[in-house]
């Protein structure tokens, strides 16, 4: 019989004992760390992997953004990711999952081709981002089961808490090594790895001297791309250890589920519970005013407001560039504005959406109201394109626009028809900056001001958008500079073109755009510095 100063340990040990405790003195007891990892022969030949990705991130990604490094390192990540969940038998082969992996491996193939500059921040982020969700999706680590609704949840889960509670993982699974069966096991990985180097070292060169060229060519494009000198190395090396523990963290722990499930799926739905806490009463004041004060500010400036949609300019106002900015981003912030109310009055009404008609009449009300500011503000910068030509900062936030259009219609939709517009609009997003992306926007500028001109429609040539393009701008200035006459014009574009006659060719990872540049160039007369 256990006395009442016995305490069993059944949950700590094995078998289960007892300790006697003394009066005065408190327990300490050591607990097991919940979900340790156990890693086998995957996760070390995973972990080799992803020393290596590390290491490719830090040179071509991190530090540099290098079009070909970026491209090849986004397929080996996808192609190492998608393998290692199939053979630890979690990979989640879903239409989403492989809609994400088509994003991010376009996204990341776009570097290879296009440079992009105007979006390159952008862009960079949406690589990154799409990259972390493929790996929960893939691996079914959400915590709804899906992206939807919850998405700040999923984000939060998926780029800190289950990187960086598995930060240590890469290094547990050399473990591997120290038990004798699994290390018999990982020793033919080794010997087929050094029988693989002994005979490229020996048949390569036998190869070269046989070689008509292209064998050669594609040597050194491989051999340029990972030769450095010792102490770039050591550079590179320094920042790819953190780099790799984030992605080896990443990757195991939605393997292994190990650390992916800090925000239960309870304490989400409570917590979107507990922000419904504004009476009904509320919500309609607020969206009833909002949605008034739009129909005064339409209905009192009729004339004005619609004049853009016929290209006309209101009476007073005799510049069109005056008249076509005159509100535009203003109208785009509005719009942002209304969106956030929209979110704001959903989420936060003591009643859902379903159990009250009139919130529904306001929310498309609103939504509708929306869309006409947005299609207004969309005439009048398509005005002000037509007169001045097109830039990065005038095509961005018409994209935004257009992408906001999309999310209103959807809302408006919502109310009849169930779904997750969080879901449809992340889609939604994620194609339209896909196909920004492929399309090269920064050329499509540059490409629009330059065959207006030499069509006559545009008076004046901006060179400060071909600096500003980059790479993009060589062709079209090119075909500028072969049919003006203007001497002044001529000199800017041999000035701009002489700033960029040294475009590295694919040994240095640029991007096919550059290359083709380079080519066209060297074809003009435009020689190397």
């Amino acid at each position: 019989m256990m006395t009442t100063n016995e305490v069993p340990l059944n949950n700590y040990a094995a078998p289960p004992q007892t300790f006697t405790l003394s009066p005065g003195i408190p327990q300490l007891v050591e607990k097991k760390p919940k979900n340790p990892l156990k890693p086998d022969i995957y996760d070390f030949c995973f972990a080799l992997i992803t020393f290596i990705l590390g290491y490719l991130c830090s040179r071509w990604v991190f530090f540099a953004w290098q079009g070909w490094g970026v491209a090849l390192f986004t397929i080996l990540y996808l192609a190492a990711v998608t393998a290692y969940f199939k053979v630890r038998g979690v990979f989640n082969s879903s239409r989403i999952v492989w809609f994400w992996f088509a994003i991010t491996c376009l996204i990341g193939i776009s570097y290879a081709l296009f440079d992009n500059r105007g979006f390159s921040f952008e862009r960079a982020l949406f690589l990154f981002g799409a990259a972390v969700l493929y790996a929960i999706l893939a691996s079914g680590r959400t915590i709804m089961g899906q992206i939807g609704n919850y998405l700040p949840a999923d984000c939060l889960n998926a780029f800190i808490l289950i990187p960086f509670r598995n930060f240590l993982n890469q290094y547990v699974s050399f473990s591997v090594l120290r038990k004798g069966e699994k290390r018999s096991r990982a020793l033919p990985v080794f010997i087929g790895i050094l029988i693989a180097v002994i005979l490229s070292a020996i048949l390569i060169p036998m190869l070269l001297r046989a070689d008509s060229g292209g064998f050669r060519m594609i040597f050194r494009f491989f051999a340029d791309l990972f030769t450095v000198h010792l102490f770039e190395f050591l550079f590179y090396a320094f920042f790819a250890l953190p780099i790799a523990a984030y992605i080896f963290g990443l990757i195991s722990g939605s393997a292994h589920g190990r650390h992916t499930n800090t925000i239960k799926p309870e304490s989400v739905i409570k917590s979107a519970a507990a922000l419904r806490f504004l009476q009904p009463a509320t919500i309609f004041i607020v969206l009833g005013t909002v949605c008034l004060l739009y129909l005064v500010f339409i209905f009192s400036q009729i004339p004005y407001f619609f004049s853009a949609f016929t290209g006309n300019r209101p009476a007073g106002w005799l510049i069109f560039s005056e008249y076509a900015r005159q509100g535009f981003f203003e109208l785009c912030g509005i719009a942002a504005i209304n969106l956030t109310i929209l979110t704001v009055a959903n989420v936060t009404s003591k009643k859902q959406r379903v159990e009250l008609r009139l919130l529904k009449v306001f929310n498309i009300a609103l939504a509708s109201i929306t869309l006409v500011l947005i299609a207004t503000a969309l005439s009048k910068m398509a005005l002000y394109i037509d007169a001045y030509g097109l830039t990065m900062p005038r095509l961005l936030p018409c994209v935004f626009m257009v992408f906001l259009a999309i999310v209103f219609v959807a809302l408006i939709a919502l109310q009849k028809w169930s779904f997750s517009i969080v879901r449809l609009s992340l889609i939604a997003g994620a194609v339209i900056f896909c196909i920004l992306c492929l399309t090269n926007p920064d050329s499509l500028v540059v490409r629009y001001n330059s065959d207006r001109f030499i069509s006559g429609t545009l008076k004046e040539y901006d060179i400060d958008i071909l600096y500003r393009a980059g790479k993009a701008g060589v062709l079209p200035a090119l075909d500028v500079l072969e049919w003006t006459d203007d001497m002044t014009l001529k000199l800017a574009i041999n000035d701009y073109l002489k700033n960029h006659s040294y475009f590295p060719g694919f040994t240095h990872y640029t991007s096919l755009e550059a290359f083709i540049a380079r080519e066209r160039l060297l074809s003009k007369g435009f020689s190397y510095p």
